[in-house]
C-alpha cells in the first residue's frame, strides 16, 4: 500500500517508542516497524494525519517514508485502508477510535491518577526484603508525600513463574501487606508470562501444553534480560486460567491489590511458534494485555492493539539523561501513547527508570531530576521509584516536592479526564495540534496539553532558564504567576529552576 503525503500534512504512527521522530512529513525519510517494533512500548496498526486522514490495518505492518510517500509492507499491509475526510488530527483520531478501538467504558483504578505511584525497583533492584520495603514505604510518608499505589518489583518471588514470596527475603507477606495497607498504600506485585526453565514447575506446565513450543514440540527457551526461560501460551484457555488462578491466589491469601505485568514484548515470541490458538507474536502480547485488564490495579509496558482498554500503559524505562533516551523523549512518547489509543498512560519514573542509569552509586544530576519532575507534573500519572527525599539536598528535594504538589493539585481534573476518556476515548495528555488544529503546532515536541485546560511548557534542555511560548489563539491564558495573556501571542518567559511554567485556559 502506498499513500502520497500531502503538502503541509503530518503523520503519527502507532509506534510509541518512535514518538520523538514524529510527526512525519513529505520531507521525511525513515523506516519504521510495527511488526518487530522499535523499542518495547505500546503499538497499534494505525497512522493518523493532521489533515484528517488515517490508515488502519487488521494486523502489524512495516512502513517506509521516502520521496513524499508512505509505503506499507508486511502481513497487515494487505488489510490496510486509507480513510479520509475528517478535517484534522482530532477528527482522524476520533473516527479511527470509533471504527476500530472503541473505548470499553471502564478505567483502571482511579488511584493511579489521584495520587503519585511508587515502585521499589531503583531502590532495591531484585534484592528487596520485607524490612526494606516497609522502611521505604514509611520514608515516603515521612517525607510528606501521600500514600498511593506501591509496586513491589522483581525479586519478591521464589522464581519466575512461581507465584510465592521468597521465604528468606519476605518471611511474612501477609503481615507486610497488612502493614502497607495500614499506611494507606495499595500493593501491586511484579509478574511476567515467564517460566523458569530450571524450575520443577516447568516440566509440569510443558506436559499440560501451557508453554509455547517449537515445531518439534519442545518448549521455546527465550533469552531475555534475566536469563533464558520458557513462555506461557496464553492462546490456550487452560494456561490463561492457570495463570489467573495464581494471581487470584495472591489476592486471596495475602491481600495483594493488583499486578505490574512486565515482559510480554515481541522478542519473547516468534511468528514461527507453535501455539494452541495458532496466534502470531503480536497477538500473544494482546492476550497478555487482556488478562491484566481483569484487574483494576494493573500496569503494562508492552502493548499491542489494545487502544480503548482499561490498562495503565507505562513508557519504556528512560535513562537518567537529557538527550539520550531520557527527558527529551518524555513528552513526545507520552503524546504518542494517547494517539495510539492508550489514554491511561504513565510517563515512566521520575528521573528515568533505567536501573543502570540511576542510583547504584551513579552521581545524579539535580537539575535534570528537577526538570523531569516539572515536565511530569501536568501529566495524568506520576511514578516515583528513586527515593529522592533521602539522597538530594533539601533545596533540591523542596523543588521536586513542588512539582509533586502541583500534580496533586490537578488530580481531580485528571480523574475527570480519565472518566470522560472511558466514554469518548479522548487522550488525557494531548498534542497541541490535536487541541488547536490549523495553528501550526504539528512539529511542537516540548509542550503539551493536559485535557483542554492546561498547557504545560516545561524546560527539557540543560542550562536553559528562559523560553518562548506561543499561546494558542482564540482564548486567554493565565500563567503560573497569575499573569493573563491573549492567545495568539508569543510570550518570552524566564524559567529558573524554582519555576514550573504552565498556562491555564480561561
Amino acid at each position: 500500500m502506498t499513500v502520497k503525503i500531502l503538502d503541509n500534512e503530518f503523520w503519527w504512527f502507532g509506534n510509541v517508542m518512535m514518538g520523538h521522530m514524529m510527526p512525519y512529513s513529505n520531507k521525511t525519510e525513515i523506516k519504521g516497524s510495527l511488526t518487530k517494533g522499535d523499542g518495547t512500548d505500546q503499538f497499534a496498526p494505525l497512522a493518523l494525519s493532521s489533515l484528517g486522514r488515517y490508515i488502519h490495518a487488521d494486523a502489524e505492518f512495516d512502513y517506509e517514508i521516502k520521496n513524499g510517500e508512505i509505503t506499507l509492507v508486511g502481513r497487515g499491509a494487505e488489510s490496510a485502508k486509507l480513510y479520509e475526510g475528517y478535517e484534522n488530527l482530532k477528527g482522524a483520531y476520533l473516527a479511527a477510535k470509533d471504527a476500530h478501538f472503541p473505548f470499553c467504558g471502564k478505567t483502571p483504578d482511579l488511584l493511579f491518577l489521584e495520587k503519585p505511584q511508587y515502585n521499589t525497583w531503583i531502590e532495591f533492584n531484585v534484592n528487596q526484603t520485607q524490612d526494606e520495603i516497609l522502611a521505604y514505604a514509611k520514608s515516603i510518608l515521612d517525607s510528606g508525600l501521600p500514600a498511593g499505589v506501591l509496586m513491589i518489583d522483581n525479586g519478591w518471588q521464589e522464581n519466575f513463574g512461581t507465584f510465592e514470596f521468597h521465604a528468606r527475603k519476605i518471611p511474612d507477606p501477609k503481615y507486610m501487606i497488612d502493614e502497607l495497607h495500614k499506611m494507606g498504600f495499595k500493593v501491586m506485585l511484579w509478574v511476567t508470562p515467564i517460566i523458569a526453565s530450571a524450575d520443577k514447575l516447568f516440566m509440569n506446565l510443558w506436559k499440560k501444553g501451557y508453554l509455547i513450543t517449537n515445531k518439534d514440540g519442545k518448549p521455546c527457551i527465550r533469552q531475555w534480560w534475566d536469563g533464558f526461560s520458557a513462555v506461557l501460551d496464553f492462546s490456550n484457555p487452560d494456561a490463561e486460567k492457570w495463570y489467573c488462578e495464581q494471581l487470584d491466589s495472591l489476592i486471596e491469601r495475602y491481600g495483594v491489590d493488583g499486578f505490574k505485568f512486565d515482559a510480554g514484548d515481541y522478542s519473547f515470541y516468534s511468528d514461527d511458534d507453535v501455539t494452541f490458538g495458532n496466534v502470531t507474536a503480536r497477538e500473544q502480547t494482546k492476550l497478555f494485555n487482556l488478562i491484566g485488564e481483569k484487574y483494576p490495579f494493573n500496569e503494562f509496558r508492552a502493548g499491542w492493539n489494545c487502544g480503548g482498554r482499561a490498562i495503565v500503559a507505562r513508557l519504556q524505562d528512560k535513562t537518567h539523561s537529557w538527550d539520550k533516551t531520557g527527558l527529551n523523549m518524555l513528552i513526545p512518547h507520552t503524546i504518542a501513547q494517547g494517539l495510539a489509543g492508550y489514554a491511561y498512560c504513565c510517563p515512566d519514573m521520575l528521573g528515568g527508570g533505567g536501573e543502570s542509569s540511576i542510583g547504584r552509586g551513579k552521581k545524579l544530576d539535580d537539575e535534570l531530576f528537577i526538570r523531569w519532575a516539572q515536565a511530569n507534573a501536568l501529566m495524568g500519572m506520576m511514578q516515583i521509584s528513586f527515593g529522592f527525599w533521602r539522597y538530594f539536598e533539601k533545596d533540591t528535594v523542596d523543588l521536586i516536592l513542588k512539582s509533586v504538589k502541583l500534580h496533586e493539585s490537578v488530580c481531580d481534573y485528571c480523574t475527570s479526564l480519565a472518566l470522560e476518556s472511558a466514554k469518548t476515548g479522548e487522550p488525557i495528555v494531548r498534542h497541541l495540534a490535536y487541541e488547536f488544529p490549523g495553528q501550526g503546532y504539528e512539529e511542537c515536541t516540548d509542550m503539551f496539553m493536559l485535557g483542554d485546560k492546561y498547557l504545560s511548557a516545561p524546560i527539557v534542555t540543560k542550562g536553559q532558564f528562559e523560553r518562548e511560548v506561543r499561546l494558542p489563539a482564540g482564548f486567554k491564558w493565565k500563567n503560573d504567576l497569575g499573569k493573563i495573556f491573549e492567545g495568539g501571542t508569543v510570550v518570552k518567559e524566564k524559567v529558573p529552576l524554582e519555576r514550573i511554567a504552565y498556562y491555564e485556559k480561561i
